[in-house]
């Protein structure tokens, strides 16, 4: 006599009254989930959809506060130009993945319609703070744009720095006064591009972008 034929297993995970499986919210990997316990004790516990990409972290835990913008104001802004000076730049863009390159380019698409014209009008209103401000500003919002994982290590102190103390783990390495200086500047030229453009400041006429 022929043996019955095992059935499916049973998925494991909690279940309806009636037993049917209850779908759980993907919360990412490993590394996700880790980044996300990090900045949960910040912003009402609201920033882990923020935190993605170095800016994001930085406004996550307060560095952007306290200016005349709202701090997710001056990150979006920094966001923007970063996106629009790798579109203008992309020829110099580093060599990585495919995936990783189509998702950052995918990123880089605003829906300007003359994003070489946006980008100059902003890199115009920026280097009005001058050039170390810009460097600084570049720091945050563009050097590391195609590894949005990784911190410049200036922002990385200043980051750990504000973790530790709002109770987090202790920095292995705190934050110098050199590193908030450069942020300070960053601020500095992010607040002159949003004021600039709530001023009215428009991108040069006759220009089209490539």
């Amino acid at each position: 006599m022929a043996l019955a034929r095992r059935g499916r297993p049973r998925k494991a995970g909690p279940r309806t009254a009636k037993g049917r499986l209850i779908a759980l919210p993907d919360r990412g990997n490993d590394v996700v989930q880790a980044r996300a316990a990090r900045f949960a004790r910040f912003q009402d516990g609201k920033a882990d959809q923020q935190v993605g990409d170095q800016i994001g972290r930085a406004w996550a835990v307060g560095l952007l506060d306290g200016q005349m913008c709202d701090g997710a104001i001056l990150r979006d802004m920094g966001r923007r130009y970063g996106s629009l000076y790798w579109h203008e730049f992309a020829a110099m863009a580093p060599k990585i993945g495919a995936l990783e390159r189509r998702d950052r380019s995918a990123a880089n698409d605003g829906g300007d319609d003359r994003p070489g014209d946006y980008f100059r009008l902003l890199d115009g209103l920026a280097r009005q703070v001058g050039r170390p401000a810009v460097a600084s500003m570049h720091g945050l919002c563009v050097d590391g744009w195609w590894f949005p994982d990784v911190d410049q290590p200036w922002v990385a102190r200043l980051i750990a720095t504000a973790v530790a103390d709002a109770g987090g783990p202790a920095a292995q390495e705190r934050a110098l006064p050199a590193d908030r200086a450069r942020l300070n500047a960053a601020i500095e030229t992010l607040v002159t591009m949003v004021e600039g453009r709530r001023d009215g400041a428009r991108p040069p006429a006759g220009r089209t972008s490539d």
